[in-house]
């Protein structure tokens, strides 16, 4: 849930409130285990009288997002499972024909640096060039094992 100001951190309490009445009301229980409270100013967040963990990063729906709203982590994944798809890539096919591996690329490759993108999308202007230029050379390092482009 998404609080736009300091004031709106009661609504956050009353929202957990409510969540403790659905599991009396359900007989269901939360983990508060798995319960993390990711946050940019400290508050204390309690589900059945229980605090919450507070975490540095937190991972949800295969994207890291962190306390301090800097996407490197998620980059940096993106670019390592790139990678070790292009490793696969080698072990598993020997053709290396451009439309063979541009559809490979694009099934395989693609959206392991793709995922997600409309979030953490790095912009230039913010200092991000290293981010941006790993993000590239994983298209660069494709693009050389291609028959007849590897010069490029």
């Amino acid at each position: 849930k998404l609080i736009g100001n300091a004031s709106s951190c009661g609504n956050i309490k009353d929202d957990l409130e409510q969540l403790e009445k659905w599991e009396k009301t359900w007989l269901l229980k939360f983990n508060e285990s798995k319960c993390k409270v990711l946050h940019l100013r400290l508050n204390e967040y309690t589900l059945n009288n229980n605090v919450l963990e507070v975490s540095g990063q937190e991972k949800d729906l295969g994207i890291i997002i962190s306390d301090t709203l800097l996407w490197n982590d998620q980059i940096k994944q993106c670019v390592t499972k790139a990678n070790q798809m292009i490793c696969w890539i080698l072990r598993n096919y020997t053709l290396r024909e451009k439309s063979v591996m541009l559809r490979v690329y694009k099934a395989l490759i693609r959206p392991h640096l793709e995922y997600g993108v409309q979030l953490w999308n790095p912009s230039p202007e913010h200092g991000n060039w290293s981010l941006i230029l790993s993000l590239e050379s994983v298209q660069r390092r494709f693009t050389r094992l291609i028959d007849g482009m590897g010069q490029l």
